[in-house]
């Protein structure tokens, strides 16, 4: 290993059996820089954190956007990677309800206040003064990962846990509004059937919705029947057949990028919701008036609370709804990178830890 320090990380060296805040990592020392393994330390353990050794984390296209620091947030040095899949080695003072050997997952937030409205309302998410591992903290393609014990949570041993991660992001995101919006009654769409569409489209049929799927040309359509959805149509089609397969109580907007959401919002049934979850959406490009003749409503939403996290894994526990994921060892990241810029995922990747001891 290259013992020089080129990141301005401090110190770049292999430790002694008694330094517990050193680990392994992926290092970016710029945006778009190679991730090299390098030795980072941690800092001390705050009180109110766990320790958690990392055997598997998933690869989402945020982690490409923040290596890439295409939001302004991220700081460099970067350890990518925030669905995090591992085993408990070492808990703060303050921490409660984790012990050491328990298997947990984490995702994007690492850490709430506690104290403010939102807070002590139940939707730490959205406290001010949150803190998102890839931007206060160090990712998950490293062999040991920190967070704030709110946010670290116990897998179902009925889970297989190799698979589980992209629930920790993917699939609290969809899960989310699920759960607040959709009732068993409702008709429901999703569109784009990628990392966040299959777990939405399974989620929703679990809920006994009836769901139809908006694809492009190359999603495979038998492998989208088998999630749950009804009816798979193809996502180019003209304004006025998306309102025909409609009327739709819950329209999950489950991709991003230069969409066209008008024809979608036309198609909502009285007090229906057009629900957008993925990022770098263009500008919705509609009147209000749209929505005011059937009292419907657009809105959006990025993760979810600790309660709808830890409701999210027994759900799935329940009904078996696991993420179809490709598995690659953490040293091929460039690879599973590669795969992802493609479009080839099938339909997450997770990427297993295997840092030389």
């Amino acid at each position: 290993m290259n013992d020089t320090d080129t990141t301005g990380l401090q110190p770049i060296r292999r430790p002694e059996p008694r330094e517990l805040d050193m680990t392994q990592a992926y290092v970016a020392a710029g945006p778009g820089a190679p991730m090299n393994v390098q030795w980072i330390d941690l800092g001390p353990l705050a009180a109110d954190q766990v320790e958690v050794a990392v055997e598997h984390c998933g690869l989402c296209r945020s982690d490409l956007a923040m290596w890439h620091n295409e939001w302004g947030l991220t700081r460099f040095p970067f350890v990518a990677g925030h669905e995090v899949v591992g085993r408990v080695t070492r808990v703060g003072a303050s921490a409660r309800g984790l012990v050491p050997g328990q298997r947990v997952g984490l995702g994007w937030n690492s850490g709430s206040c506690l104290c403010c409205n939102a807070c002590r309302s139940g939707q730490l998410q959205y406290c001010p003064d949150r803190q998102r591992l890839l931007v206060q903290g160090r990712g998950g393609f490293a062999a040991k990962v920190r967070t704030q014990w709110t946010w670290a949570f116990p897998i179902p041993d009925t889970l297989p846990a190799a698979d589980v991660a992209p629930l920790f992001c993917a699939g609290i995101t969809v899960f989310s509004p699920i759960r607040r919006y959709a009732q068993p009654v409702h008709r429901t769409a999703v569109v784009g059937v990628g990392g966040l569409g299959h777990l939405a489209i399974q989620f929703l049929q679990r809920f006994g919705c009836a769901v139809t799927a908006f694809v492009d040309a190359e999603g495979d359509l038998a492998q989208i029947h088998e999630f749950g959805a009804q009816r798979v149509l193809p996502s180019g089609l003209d304004a006025g057949s998306i309102r025909t397969a409609g009327p739709f109580d819950l329209i999950l907007v489950c991709t991003g990028g230069e969409i066209d959401l008008e024809p979608y919002a036309a198609a909502l049934a009285p007090a229906g919701r057009l629900h957008v979850l993925g990022a770098n959406t263009r500008p919705l490009g509609f009147s209000a008036d749209l929505l005011m003749d059937v009292g419907a409503a657009v809105g959006s939403s990025a993760i979810g609370s600790p309660g709808e996290m830890l409701e999210m894994l027994a759900f799935s526990a329940r009904h078996r709804i696991v993420p179809m994921v490709e598995h690659l060892p953490m040293r091929a990241l460039p690879e599973a990178i590669a795969r992802l810029q493609a479009g080839k995922a099938r339909y997450r990747i997770v990427l297993d830890a295997d840092f030389e001891s």
